[in-house]
């Protein structure tokens, strides 16, 4: 008879222990499946990539087609060209890149400051020391890791500028000089 008690209660408390475990295992794989994601997606924005240094702004987004149009710009021919760019929704602790491909020179790669924690690359001004000519088009395309979906970005048409000759200098004349007035 006493052997039966024992039995029972043992019965009891595996049903207990099996009860316990079949609410808190679905719990356990809920909180598992759902903390993966919820880490992923610590940018508070959409990533995108931007150009400042002009007017109007150009802005690219994850979401836009990768040969999508592009903004265009003119400068003046010379032998050095610098731009304002940035990022933000990246993946933290990566750098954006631009690959830039123009009609005359082939093609080169320039890249912005590392995102921060805050998926956040702080605007950087980038100068490139390169010669242009009139006539010369350069075509730039992003290269960036997105911070909510861990996509890459690769390619995207962002924007292009036309170079053109710069203005003849302003004609120089020579002027007396007035009394009481430095010459030079």
């Amino acid at each position: 008879m006493e052997y039966m008690r024992t039995v029972g209660r043992w019965r009891r408390v595996v049903r207990r222990v099996a009860a316990v475990a079949a609410v808190l295992v679905p719990l356990a794989v809920v909180s598992v499946v759902t903390a993966g994601p919820a880490q992923a997606t610590g940018c508070r924005t959409n990533a995108h990539v931007y150009l400042t240094s002009v007017y109007p702004s150009s802005y690219r987004f994850e979401n836009q087609p990768v040969d999508g149009g592009t903004d265009d710009y003119q400068m003046f021919a010379g032998d050095s060209t610098s731009f304002q760019v940035g990022g933000n929704g990246l993946r933290p602790y990566t750098s954006p890149a631009w690959r830039v491909e123009s009609n005359v020179s082939g093609s080169f790669v320039f890249n912005g400051r590392v995102a921060g924690g805050n998926c956040v690359a702080n605007e950087t001004t980038v100068g490139l020391a390169r010669h242009t000519v009139a006539g010369e088009v350069w075509t730039v395309r992003a290269n960036y890791l997105t911070g909510n979906s861990g996509q890459f970005i690769q390619n995207q048409a962002h924007f292009r500028i036309f170079f053109v000759d710069p203005p003849p200098p302003e004609p120089w004349y020579w002027q007396p000089c007035y009394y009481a007035e430095a010459c030079f």
